[in-house]
């Protein structure tokens, strides 16, 4: 190779490592998506704990994905120096992390509670199928605008408030054990199905919002181990 073109390959090397490139491997791997792939080890450790009936750890990893979530919007748009490539890269990566999170890991966590009838399994092929579309919708209005500007509302419920919605009726099912759990997991699952395609206008969390909701977090992980362990 001749020293010229040597510099450049070092250049080239040099720039994407700085951008979040490994020699090795395709994708990035900087800053500006690490919650974005702590949120996707989280859901899968979720579906590994749900396969072995560990459910409470598996609502967990859901709240800890939700928390995650949250900020790794915050922290790619902190990083003024990203290419298009990788604000492209960071939505599609959030988008996939998002199914495996809070549309593919509520599904098992349902199945692992028993709700295996024909009703039930229909209610989860909706939910997923709801949630997918949502996230392929989002996807296409995001390309059409400016990812470094956050929106200030959502049309339909964001697919992230399942780490909201699962854990609440994880905790309730906890305290009531002799609550029904099978109609009121799938009526809930069906209704939040039809509001993640809705039209809805729904209000973005901002500032505070975030701590008041992480803390929350907290004390719910807190509460459902106590329930788990404590007695």
């Amino acid at each position: 190779m001749e020293p010229e073109q040597e510099k450049k390959v070092i250049q080239q090397g040099k720039r994407a490592l700085e951008h979040g490139e490994l020699p090795f491997c395709i994708g990035y791997y900087n800053r500006s998506v690490i919650l974005t792939y702590i949120s996707l080890i989280s859901a899968v450790g979720g579906i590994c704990f749900a396969y072995v009936t560990f459910l409470t750890w598996s609502v967990v990893c859901l709240i800890v994905a939700g928390v995650c979530d949250m900020f790794d919007g915050k922290i790619a748009r902190a990083c003024k120096n990203r290419s298009d490539k990788e604000k492209d890269f960071g939505v599609q990566l959030d988008s996939l992390a998002d199914t495996v999170a809070f549309v593919v890991l509520p599904v098992l966590i349902s199945m692992e509670m028993g709700h295996i009838d024909p009703v039930s399994i229909t209610i989860c092929v909706l939910y997923v199928m709801a949630g997918v579309c949502r996230l392929g919708y989002f996807n296409v209005l995001v390309a059409h605008t400016n990812t470094d500007q956050p929106v200030p509302n959502y049309t339909g419920l964001p697919v992230t408030s399942a780490a909201i919605i699962f854990p609440t009726l994880w905790l309730i099912f906890r305290l009531l054990p002799k609550c029904p759990t099978l109609y009121i997991y799938d009526g809930i699952m069906f209704l939040t199905a039809m509001l993640f395609v809705s039209r809805l206008k729904i209000r973005k969390p901002k500032g505070i919002a975030y701590y008041i909701f992480t803390a929350i977090a907290v004390i719910g992980i807190g509460l459902l181990l106590y329930l788990q362990y404590g007695k």
